[in-house]
């Protein structure tokens, strides 16, 4: 009998047309990438929060990146497309070449969806769950996934959303968030933290320990689930303040982005 091998399968990349190039902010773009090939269809086997690695030449040079994808799957099959937002990083090599010069019809090498930065559907307790999200920048893609398919899982279910942006322009996809607090009807609660610019509606300022609490104090510890994503300082000052609240740690989901995009904690493939 032949031994089964335990050489790991390799990622592979495949060319993906792009199907659509929107602007969801200032300097930043939502892609999506044509998935209806019957061959393609692994790519839509992928749980809310995860990303995608784009794999391209620009200026001769070959440059790999990794961006959320922003739409629950069961959006993403019913359209056929795999959508991803992408925010131009001054300096940066593949997002100024998305956001500026990607257009519908050109071919991307994209590999399928991974990330361990994901909600599990079915999971929702007899009266639903109340879940919390803070996010910044552009780590508003993969929670808008996430927010989205909690409300999905169970009509009790609730998510209190903190949004931190410079400039309400800058925040990414925030259409897209007005359009699921309008399609929810009430469970999901957003608060727009702005630190650039004063605006009607939204808390001017950084997100710190007590405007956490202000905001998601009151009973922080029936929570279902936690789910921080967005640069290092967010997630610090967030990850203090919920062992300071005593939050168990298996309830915090967290992803940091980085210049490169999402982190995954599991090694990169060779």
């Amino acid at each position: 009998m032949a031994l089964l091998s335990t050489t790991p399968v390799r990622p592979i990349f495949r060319s993906l047309t792009v199907a659509e190039v929107e602007p969801v902010a200032d300097h930043a773009v939502s892609v999506a990438f044509d998935v209806t090939d019957p061959k393609l269809s692994h790519y839509l086997d992928y749980r809310a929060g995860q990303y995608v690695t784009l794999d391209a030449a620009i200026e001769d040079e070959r440059v790999r990146q990794s961006y959320s994808l922003w739409t629950r799957p069961a959006m993403a099959r019913a359209e056929g497309l795999l959508r991803i937002a992408v925010a131009e990083v001054s300096g940066g090599r593949m997002s100024p070449w998305l956001a500026s010069h990607v257009t519908t019809g050109d071919t991307i090498d994209v590999l399928a969806p991974r990330g361990d930065f994901t909600y599990a559907v079915g999971s929702v307790p007899e009266g639903g769950s109340r879940h919390a999200v803070v996010a910044g920048g552009s780590g508003v893609p993969p929670v808008l996934a996430i927010a989205a398919e909690i409300l999905a899982d169970g009509s009790s279910n609730e998510v209190d959303l903190v949004l931190a942006n410079r400039t309400r322009a800058s925040s990414v996809l925030r259409a897209e968030v007005e359009r699921l607090v309008t399609d929810s009807d009430g469970p999901l609660r957003v608060t727009d933290v702005l630190s650039r610019e004063e605006s009607p509606g939204a808390r001017h300022g950084r997100i710190d320990a007590a405007l956490l609490t202000e905001l998601l104090g009151e009973r922080a510890l029936d929570r279902a689930g936690w789910w921080l994503c967005g640069p290092s300082g967010l997630l610090e000052v967030s990850e203090k303040w919920l062992a300071d609240q005593g939050v168990a740690t298996d309830l915090v989901h967290r992803e940091r982005f980085t210049s490169t995009g999402p982190v995954d904690p599991r090694p990169a493939p060779a």
